[in-house]
């Protein structure tokens, strides 16, 4: 399963997509999360499974 990334560096700021993982399992996808992106200090970091996020438009649509 692919997983989006996202985190944020101070509480004040946005929560912003910083990359994606691909795991078999949810436990899998929170360790790689930390291990690929722990170039930053981060005071919160969140995994989303891809097949979970809604989109509400694409590329190339009006």
């Amino acid at each position: 399963m692919e997983y989006e990334v996202f985190a944020r560096k101070a509480r004040v700021d946005p929560l912003h997509l910083v990359g994606s993982v691909v795991a078999p399992d949810d436990d899998l996808a929170m360790a790689y999360a930390r291990a690929t992106y722990d170039e930053e200090r981060w005071c919160e970091m969140a995994i989303v499974r891809k097949d979970n996020v809604i989109s509400l438009w694409q590329p190339g649509e009006p």
